[in-house]
């Protein structure tokens, strides 16, 4: 069992089930818009996010953002370069259009981790900001890339561009929602000067504000014209899923709680869209 507790460790602590959780939301926007299926673009997403994930977690901790001294970490800074490698061919694939969406979310995520110089905060610390920068890279990656790499295609002609908008909001919307949770979990170790959610309203109003915020996002999807009854009864078993998963949130949590179940529910988005559409 101790092997298998080990591999579930560096499939959490590596970001492989987080790149899961972005990919299938990748997915699921091609799905929504009937957009064609790029495989390079879910892909690109998919390792981009390990890439960008481990930079973040373990970057900020090592000397100069690549010198780490553990081996454990080192394991995972190697895995990180063998996904970066891969994200690469993955990305010459895609479009320019998409290329140029890309780039903006690979210098938002450089910047949101490293400090511009010594006396200049990185973007993840100025107050109140780090949950809306996390949602609209998720909503960018997510949405408008494989948007913007079907550019050339003729699928702005079948999709809707009100369509298209109402989808990155309530990506952004459900991404914030998602990450409540994590915010309630990180109280007892975040600085007070991050002013997350819960911090600045405490953890039963973001449980409320969370709440209404899935409410909004199943109401937006009443406005969309692709939107047919399995997208809505997947979003709304999801919503469900993740309005629970919030309530249930503790300052005090188990280990797996938000890194594993919670952050599983995109996976879970997927396999009911997939059940309820019959594919």
């Amino acid at each position: 069992m101790k092997w298998l507790i080990r591999l579930l460790n560096f499939y959490i602590e590596a970001s492989i089930h987080v790149a899961l959780s972005a990919g299938m939301l990748t997915v699921i926007t091609m799905f929504n818009l009937d957009l064609p299926f790029d495989g390079y673009v879910c892909l690109t997403v998919f390792f981009g996010t390990i890439v960008g994930y481990n930079f973040i977690k373990y970057g900020s901790e090592a000397r100069r953002f690549y010198v780490v001294r553990t081996r454990y970490v080192k394991s995972i800074q190697y895995f990180s370069f063998a996904c970066f490698l891969c994200c690469v061919f993955c990305a010459i694939h895609i479009r320019l259009q998409g290329l140029m969406v890309l780039g903006g979310l690979v210098l938002l995520c450089f910047f949101y981790a490293v400090p511009l110089n010594a006396s200049v905060r990185n973007i993840r610390n100025f107050p109140g900001i780090k949950i809306f920068i996390v949602a609209l890279v998720w909503s960018g990656a997510t949405v408008w890339l494989p948007l913007a790499g079907n550019m050339e295609l003729p699928v702005y002609g079948r999709v809707s561009g009100a369509d298209m908008l109402m989808e990155g909001i309530q990506r952004f919307l459900f991404v914030i929602v998602l990450t409540i949770p994590f915010e309630i979990r990180d109280m007892a170790v975040d600085d007070l000067s991050l002013g997350t959610i819960p911090q600045k309203f405490g953890v039963r109003s973001s449980k409320y504000m969370g709440t209404a915020v899935l409410l909004l996002v199943l109401l937006l999807e009443l406005f969309k014209r692709k939107s047919s009854l399995p997208d809505f009864a997947g979003l709304s078993l999801t919503s469900v899923f993740l309005g629970v998963a919030l309530w249930y949130s503790r300052v005090e949590q188990g280990k797996y709680y938000c890194s594993f179940w919670v952050e599983g529910i995109p996976v879970l988005w997927m396999v009911l869209l997939v059940i309820l559409k019959g594919l």
